[in-house]
């Protein structure tokens, strides 16, 4: 038995829709391919996949991140404006493809305004210059009679695209990326980029890039830049570019735990830095992902299962736990590689991962309630000394997720996170990880009057491994669920095994 106690009586802070965001890159079908695709019969005049926007409008991403990732670091954004006969093809130096700029800066907010998501753009701290990200703003963003808002114009934009967030480079620290930097060199460059860019538009929003395995990087970073930004980034993949084995069930289903260890470091650097113990600026996971893009059989939709699922319900719990510092994330990426909704000539899958957004949110509330887990659990090891990144650098991750229980972490089997709206309304985000049982759970509501239960819903099959395909488009997908009745402020149910599930109550 597993008994779950919520406090409903004050709410603890709210949570961002922003943590339902997405990452687009150039690359591997990401945006050719997958977003944009002209001449395929599921395309309109403009290029875009109609199949893939709908699609994107179910999960509707509050966000978008854009150009990357490691291509940003070589982009040169007036490459893809203006005339598409007229835009250059040049060599791709991040993947070491051919780009051809058939999509570029107009294109990307055309997309984010068909799917509702508010932009945000990188700019290239590896081969750019300040004064071309100034012009970048300028050109989104400008309201004057200066050349750049005068180009966006001539282009047949007459109003501003009003890009709000904006992003300091990408993953500045690692060797992989087009001109890597020290923690002191990124921060004195990031400093010159975000004042240079707020005189432009004094309302954007920044994001520096963070390292969320090593504090000091965090440190030095908000010492310097702690007036002119308002979040700090960090990234993650679990298996494949990350220490966790995809083979060992069990342990990945610890990956939420270990990703809010990174979280908590991250936010105990953010508040190092600024030699407070409040912060305004808020962690932004704007690349995240249960395999790197470099996993095996990445374009074989049965690679992406149930497994999967769970684990990405889990990371977005452990982001609903922590609203008051999460100001956003985004899933790096939606669109093929080893995303959510794999695109082909002939159609799309919504894999595994699909319904999870598609219920997680829908399915969630603003305010934040305390849910305190107590029952069955299991420990288990966690491997040591593990590469990281793109193989470039060897540190001992898990050294300090393991705890006191040697090379052990322990883990509940139930995972919770619980919300509610202003109008009463609380949902109660529930994981059980269990490979072969049904675990029986209590929820304990502590509040003066009754709460009622509405509706649930959930996300099962009966094997780990089932998987979405084109043959078999709906075997992991959301289910409703029979209401479970309430008395005097306790829910008794039964989570059946290796599924994720959504209950809902009035209070």
């Amino acid at each position: 038995m597993t008994n779950i106690y919520v406090n409903l009586n004050v709410p603890r802070g709210e949570v961002d829709p922003k943590i339902f965001g997405h990452f687009c890159e150039h690359a591997f079908g990401n945006i050719y391919g997958g977003y944009y695709d002209p001449g395929n019969p599921n395309a309109d005049a403009d290029g875009f996949r109609l199949d893939v926007i709908e699609a994107l409008k179910e999960v509707a991403p509050t966000i978008m991140r854009y150009p990357g990732g490691n291509f940003v670091s070589n982009y040169h954004w007036e490459d893809g404006i203006g005339p598409k006969e007229n835009r250059k093809k040049v060599f791709e130096y991040a993947w070491l493809t051919e780009e051809s700029n058939q999509f570029g800066t107009a294109d990307f907010i055309e997309l984010c305004r068909r799917v509702g998501a508010e932009p945000l753009i990188c700019v290239n701290m590896g081969t750019g210059t300040i004064e071309e990200a100034m012009h970048w703003i300028e050109y989104c963003n400008g309201t004057g009679d200066t050349y750049y808002a005068n180009l966006r114009r001539s282009h047949g934009y007459e109003e501003p695209f009003g890009v709000k967030y904006w992003g300091l480079g990408n993953e500045s620290y690692g060797p992989w990326q087009m001109n890597n930097y020290t923690a002191e060199e990124y921060a004195d460059k990031a400093f010159q980029f975000a004042k240079a860019l707020k005189w432009v538009d004094p309302t954007i929003k920044l994001v520096a890039c963070g390292y969320e395995q090593i504090t000091d990087w965090n440190v030095t970073v908000v010492k310097k830049l702690w007036q002119m930004i308002d979040y700090i980034s960090a990234h993650h993949y679990s298996c494949v570019w990350g220490p966790f084995n995809q083979e060992n069930y069990l342990e990945t289903m610890c990956i939420g735990d270990y990703m809010e260890k990174l979280h908590k470091m991250t936010c105990s650097a953010i508040t190092a830095g600024m030699n407070d113990t409040a912060s305004s600026i808020k962690v932004a996971w704007d690349e995240w992902n249960f395999n790197g893009w470099a996993l095996e059989n990445a374009e074989d939709d049965k690679a992406y299962t149930l497994q999967n699922a769970l684990v990405t319900a889990l990371i977005l719990n452990m982001f609903i736990r922590n609203g008051e510092t999460i100001g956003m994330a985004n899933y790096s990426t939606f669109v093929n590689i080893t995303g959510a909704l794999s695109v082909t000539e002939q159609g799309i899958v919504r894999r595994a991962q699909f319904p999870v957004f598609e219920l997680l949110r829908h399915q969630t509330g603003k305010q934040i309630y305390q849910a305190d887990v107590v029952g069955e659990s299991y420990s288990v090891k966690l491997p040591q000394s593990q590469k990281i990144g793109r193989e470039k650098i060897s540190i001992d991750l898990l050294e300090l997720f393991s705890g006191n229980d040697g090379d052990n972490h322990r883990s509940s089997y139930v995972d919770a996170a619980v919300t509610g709206d202003e109008d009463g309304t609380i949902y109660v985000s529930l994981v059980n990880k269990h490979p072969e049982e049904d675990m029986e759970v209590s929820l304990h509501f502590f509040w003066e009057k009754e709460v009622t239960s509405l509706e649930g819903y959930t996300i099962y099959a009966e094997e780990i491994d089932a998987a979405n395909t084109a043959d078999q488009p709906d075997t992991i997908k959301v289910q409703k669920l029979d209401s479970a009745a309430t008395k005097e402020n306790r829910c008794d149910i039964v989570l059946k095994k290796h599924s994720i599930n959504v209950l809902k109550f009035k209070k």
